[in-house]
């Protein structure tokens, strides 16, 4: 009958140590004095190469810890296929659960929370602010504060013609007449792909020049 390495025994190959579901009650060190690494686990089939287990309760210590006493890595990853490894949890509350913490406040390099899709927050601050075109139109059809929208030129009495730098037929303009007079209104109608067309009224819906702001969100 073949007996599994127990306590203070010989740790046996191929076979569970120790055997018959009994487990060891301290640690088993294994303590190495050299340039190179302490232990190595490899598996040369198609299998992986090493499973820690544990049951640990939350504020014990986890499964796995590798502690770097000098000044060097403490644990390093190397793979050759499109995904570097997954990180998972078998709790019901997915919503909260954290893959990790850390208290070190530096930038990971290529692990930048800063980016989205490769961008930083100010690339992402700027694409957003060019698919925003802004512009205030005087009363006498001159255009200033503007973004994204080229030109401005008034046709007739509370009549404007905007023209923006490219393509705004899938957009959404906005326009607000404002100025000294009380009561004052605006509308726009597009006019083609690149123009707004923006008409200024009074409050009884009477045609009058006004300076309008005008915003077109894409």
């Amino acid at each position: 009958m073949a007996i599994g390495a127990g306590e203070g025994s010989t740790l046996k190959g191929g076979e569970r140590n120790p055997s018959g579901g009994r487990a060891l009650s301290s640690e088993t060190q294994v303590i190495a004095s050299n340039s190179s690494f302490g232990t190595r686990q490899s598996n040369k089939g198609s299998g992986g190469g090493a499973i820690y287990g544990c049951r640990a309760p939350l504020g014990n210590e986890g499964c796995i810890e590798a502690s770097n006493l000098s000044s060097g890595n403490a644990f390093k990853f190397r793979f050759r296929g499109e995904s570097g490894g997954s990180i998972t949890t078998s709790g019901t509350n997915k919503a909260e659960a954290k893959p990790f913490t850390t208290n070190a406040l530096g930038v990971a390099d290529g692990l930048n929370a800063d980016k989205v899709d490769g961008k930083d927050a100010n690339q992402i601050v700027e694409d957003t602010l060019a698919r925003t075109k802004i512009a205030v139109v005087s009363a006498d059809g001159k255009i200033a504060n503007q973004r994204g929208l080229t030109a401005a030129v008034k046709e007739d009495t509370g009549k404007y013609l905007v023209t923006a730098d490219g393509d705004i037929s899938k957009c959404v303009p906005n326009v607000t007449a404002y100025g000294t007079a009380p009561g004052a209104n605006a509308a726009l109608e597009p006019v083609g792909t690149t123009q707004l067309r923006v008409y200024t009224q009074t409050s009884a819906g009477t045609a009058a020049d006004r300076q309008f702001a005008i915003t077109v969100n894409c």
